[in-house]
């Protein structure tokens, strides 16, 4: 298991820092190391187990989530999960889980190191969002709670809003974004929000950005 932060670990974005556009218009950050499982199974034999043993039930409906405290469920497929957790309670959650489903057939993989999570904030983050993904991303559309996979420009993510956009902030929306992809994603979104003041961010393998 991979999820005890120790000195040498580095994150897919570690050499990023956080940034903002002017005012507080949009903000970015990773969020590293937090513990990551795909679960597989058939939904009518593992829903009872794992509401016991993550404490909330296992969402069935698609493109949505549930919450509770710093453990999530996002509805990836019709039997397919993205469990996230906190990075100090990864290793319990996954044991836990392991122990619950133990006799069904399932499969659950640890891709904590696989991907990473970046978070893109504030009142302007929906639009920035909108320039470079097929998505219906208008609030009436896409709103708190709402998960779905696409692709980004030329990068596949799973979007995920966490708050609503009358949050004082503005909306919360996290990317999960594989490794591979990551330092991408990440200039992808900086210049995507330029027109809001983000900072240029070059990526280091040299793709290009096309935006639009």
């Amino acid at each position: 298991m991979a999820n005890a932060i120790d000195a040498h670990r580095r994150s897919p974005l570690f050499h990023r820092r956080p940034i903002e556009g002017e005012g507080g218009a949009i903000r970015m950050a990773e969020r590293p190391f937090l513990g990551k499982f795909i679960l597989r199974a058939d939904s009518k034999l593992v829903i009872d187990l794992v509401h016991g043993a993550a404490g909330l039930k296992l969402p069935v409906e698609a493109l949505t989530s549930a919450t509770l405290g710093d453990t999530s469920i996002l509805w990836l497929g019709p039997d397919e999960w993205m469990i996230v957790t906190a990075p100090a309670d990864a290793d319990r959650r996954f044991a836990s889980a392991r122990a619950a489903l133990a006799q069904v057939h399932h499969q659950l993989v640890d891709v904590g190191d696989y991907y990473t999570i970046i978070e893109l904030s504030g009142p302007r983050s929906r639009e920035a969002l909108m320039k470079f993904t097929t998505l219906d991303l208008h609030p009436r559309a896409f709103k708190v709670g709402m998960v779905a996979g696409s692709v980004f420009a030329h990068a596949n993510a799973v979007l995920w809003q966490i708050t609503d956009d009358a949050a004082e902030a503005g909306p919360v929306f996290r990317l999960v974004i594989r490794w591979s992809m990551a330092d991408y994603l990440w200039c992808l979104l900086a210049e995507a929000g330029r027109e809001w003041g983000m900072p240029r961010e070059v990526p280091v393998k040299g793709e290009r950005l096309t935006i639009g």
